[in-house]
């Protein structure tokens, strides 16, 4: 199913083809799993085997990022190579963040599909599903040594969250600016030269 925001369907920037963000079911995690372990696969060196195991579990917990959110994915060309997990309450994450807010979990990207726009698309996804939700801010965690997608959240306006909030490490936490409804209704539509 596609998502119900409009502007969700990207022409692709390169003559690669179209992209599609739409809700993932069961039969979507097989693919979900490829991109994630993929996308994540270059920071096992930087957090060492056991950390990287705990932490690829959690982000494919499907179970949870399902009873407590939705997953979401992009296809370019017919086939998975982005996901993510929307949450409309992140504080059921249980990392600090407070209640109301919306926010993210586990973006990935397959390394063949960087470039296209995927990571953009699933972000403005989740924030058309922020949108919906009535939430103020959409948030997500990233780690200071994931340069590229701390470079991106910057790129797109996401600025760090305040240090009252407690996270694992404060360069982990990432908030959007706080909009209101009309000013994210115009940032998710207007987007152009998506990467």
């Amino acid at each position: 199913m596609l998502l119900a925001c409009h502007s969700l369907s990207f022409p692709d920037p390169r003559p690669a083809g179209r992209l599609i963000v739409r809700s993932a079911d069961s039969t979507d995690h097989d693919a979900i799993r490829e991109v994630v372990r993929a996308a994540y696969q270059q920071y096992e060196p930087v957090t060492g085997s056991e950390l990287f195991s705990h932490y690829i579990s959690d982000l494919l917990d499907f179970e949870r990022h399902s009873r407590d959110g939705r997953l979401i994915v992009a296809e370019l060309d017919g086939g998975v190579r982005g996901s993510g997990a929307f949450y409309p309450d992140v504080s059921a994450q249980g990392v600090g963040w407070p209640r109301g807010w919306a926010g993210g979990r586990a973006l990935a990207v397959h390394p063949a599909a960087r470039g296209h726009g995927v990571a953009q698309a699933l972000l403005a996804a989740a924030e058309c599903l922020a949108r919906h939700h009535g939430a103020p801010v959409f948030a997500l965690h990233t780690a200071s040594f994931m340069t590229t997608a701390v470079a991106l959240y910057d790129r797109l306006g996401y600025r760090r969250a305040p240090n009252s909030i407690v996270t694992l490490e404060p360069s982990w936490a990432w908030k959007a600016r706080q909009r209101s409804a009309r000013s994210l209704t115009s940032a998710t539509s207007g987007r152009t030269g998506r990467q």
